[in-house]
């Protein structure tokens, strides 16, 4: 019998307690952690999953820990639910990488000289032959601005797995944006608070323009 991806996380949820326990309880509303800043929520739960997040306690470090694998499940359960985007049990592979390579990554049709022509830094890559998400050297996921990053390239794992086509590789950032901007918006935040990022780059980040 093929279980579903919510039994898969639930299953994952009780067979690591100890690491999980901040996970594990299902809860109908998001818990405010004490001593913190009015409007900033530290912990909540991801609907459909029952995952609880909780941004100053839970760290991704470089092993593909159960935790890691919890997260992941629970994003990609809250993303289908929340956009319609196709559910999966296959999860990407996770790794780092420099600056630089992950610049390489999303130009490697683009000459090197036209790269500093960019607006923009990559803070994440998502690479959809390997299907493997590159973060930057020394992230470690302790805030909901690092974790939106994870949420934004899960998009396109989702995206990729489910054999969505686009007009141009822009258009495909809109639903990426979107997750993220709401992903950030459940801690209190938004894309442009934490990221500089208004409604004006949003718009040209995500048009084709041919």
């Amino acid at each position: 019998m093929m279980l579903s991806i919510k039994e898969l996380a639930l299953a994952s949820v009780c067979s690591t307690a100890g690491i999980l326990a901040a996970f594990a309880a299902a809860a109908t509303e998001p818990t405010l952690a004490e001593s913190v800043p009015a409007g900033i929520q530290r912990e909540v739960v991801l609907t459909g999953s029952g995952f609880r997040v909780g941004v100053d306690t839970f760290t991704i470090g470089p092993k593909a820990d159960p935790s890691r694998q919890a997260l992941l499940r629970g994003i990609a359960t809250w993303l289908s639910g929340e956009f319609g985007l196709p559910e999966t049990e296959e999860l990407p592979t996770v790794t780092y990488a420099s600056a630089r390579r992950m610049k390489g990554l999303r130009f490697r049709d683009v000459p090197t000289d036209r790269w500093n022509d960019e607006q923009h830094d990559i803070v994440a890559v998502y690479d959809d032959d390997a299907r493997t998400i590159y973060l930057p050297d020394g992230w470690m996921g302790r805030s909901a601005a690092d974790l939106s990053v994870l949420v934004h390239e899960m998009v396109h794992h989702l995206q990729n797995l489910g054999g969505q086509k686009f007009a141009c590789a822009e258009e495909r950032e809109r639903v990426a944006y979107e997750a993220q901007d709401r992903w950030l918006g459940l801690f209190g935040g938004d894309l442009e608070k934490d990221f500089e990022i208004d409604p004006f780059t949003i718009l040209v980040r995500t048009r084709c323009f041919y």
